[in-house]
């Protein structure tokens, strides 16, 4: 992997962490599924950009601080897509 590539999978084990410490363990668990499969590239950000959208929706009104984590990781992860698409 790339440093790039490091960067995200360091952020979505560290959201993954929060919401663990947050009492979310089945969302937390959903992130660490995608980081065990071993994908290609484009496959892992999208696997990652749909778990990041599904937690989202599930936890923005009940963990605001997690919710945010999320939505940072995502859009983080859609500028990665971006640059995947546009190369």
């Amino acid at each position: 992997m790339d440093d790039t590539s490091d960067k995200t999978v360091a952020a979505a084990k560290e959201v993954a962490d929060r919401l663990d410490q947050h009492g979310h363990q089945g969302h937390a668990g959903a992130f660490r599924a995608v980081l065990a499969d071993i994908h290609p590239r484009s496959m892992f950000l999208m696997a990652l950009r749909e778990t990041c959208q599904t937690v989202l929706t599930a936890i923005e009104a009940v963990d605001p601080v997690c919710a945010t984590m999320v939505e940072e990781l995502r859009l983080e992860v859609d500028k990665r897509v971006r640059e995947e698409h546009s190369s």
